[in-house]
């Protein structure tokens, strides 16, 4: 009997698309593993993407009751599975509601990075993170997974290996929510060797960036809602990002990378986990990351420990983690919390 999974995530303009590509890894190992019939519910404007093709799906417009749409998806397509990946500040208010009433009809919850103090109605909660401290007041209930081998990521391709070169990616994530493009590109013109080949990525929420009219170095070229990252990354022999998802798809592919976090403190605990590991270079931010890069992309051994040790560290695709963990919930070998 097929299993049917209902996944609902946020994206667009302030939120980005970190949730969404989430989902599709998700969504993609269901299929893969499970076989499962999967439809997504995208609570965004709407996006062209070739990815989300592959997969029934609807948006919901950011104004639109979340819970309601996902409630009547639920009874039509009788789903067994409910996995939310939701932006923590942008729930449906009144979900604690809607997880007693579905899982009073039986359907098994998971959320993915967050929701924690809905721990006690959920099955699981899944962390798409190598770290986890659990919160003073975390409630008792569904287990919790994370770890390494809980990233989100889509498997790589076999074979592959990071390629030398002076190729150079820039990501500001999906809506550069901080501005970076206006002065960013003109200042890694002026600092980067003059041989670089500048791959700037605008995302789909992204205001056009300011670049320079006449680059220093060898190239740069913008690339504006390219329907994937994998493509750019995997010609990539060196990266700055902001710390995100993409910043983790970048050592699963084993580019040298030169990571911040323009976000204030939020992210800085991880950031010191790894500096500790050595997996990339932490900077403080878009002015010291530009600084790093260039002395990155003058240190080849330097370069090439940072690529060996980051791809030695994400082994086992996330995604098949968790299909893996959903089999088992419908299996009942897991016991639901209470």
């Amino acid at each position: 009997m097929t299993l049917r999974v209902l996944l609902a995530c946020h994206a667009g303009q302030g939120v980005g698309l970190g949730h969404l590509m989430r989902s599709l890894v998700v969504a993609r190992a269901l299929r893969r593993r499970l076989g499962a019939d999967v439809q997504l519910i995208i609570q965004s404007e709407p996006l062209r993407r070739e990815d989300l093709a592959a997969f029934p799906h609807q948006f919901v417009a950011p104004d639109v009751d979340l819970g309601q749409a996902l409630d009547t998806q639920r009874q039509a397509m009788a789903a067994e599975v409910i996995a939310l990946d939701l932006h923590p500040q942008r729930p449906p208010a009144d979900l604690a509601t809607r997880l007693q009433q579905w899982r009073a009809a039986g359907c098994q919850l998971i959320t993915v990075d967050g929701l924690l103090a809905h721990r006690p109605s959920l099955d699981l909660i899944f962390l798409p993170s190598f770290r986890f401290v659990p919160p003073p007041d975390l409630p008792a209930g569904a287990p919790i997974r994370f770890g390494w081998d809980c990233l989100l990521l889509e498997p790589l391709p076999e074979g592959h290996r990071r390629p030398e070169g002076r190729e150079v990616l820039v990501l500001t994530g999906g809506s550069d929510a901080t501005g970076l493009g206006r002065d960013w590109p003109g200042l890694l013109d002026q600092q980067l060797p003059e041989d670089a080949r500048l791959h700037w990525v605008t995302g789909p929420f992204s205001p056009r960036p300011v670049l320079p009219a006449a680059p220093r170095i060898a190239a740069f070229e913008e690339h504006v809602a390219p329907a994937g990252l994998g493509p750019l990354m995997r010609q990539a022999s060196f990266a700055v990002t902001v710390f995100g998802v993409s910043f983790f798809e970048l050592l699963q592919h084993g580019v040298p990378t030169v990571v911040f976090s323009p976000y204030g403190g939020k992210d800085q605990p991880e950031l010191d986990a790894l500096r500790a590991e050595g997996l990339a270079w932490i900077a403080r931010d878009h002015l010291d990351a530009t600084q790093q890069l260039a002395r990155l992309m003058a240190d080849a051994p330097a370069a090439a420990a940072l690529s060996q040790r980051a791809q030695a560290r994400l082994g086992r695709p996330g995604g098949d983690h968790l299909a893996d963990a959903i089999a088992q919930l419908t299996r009942s070998t897991c016991p639901r919390a209470s």
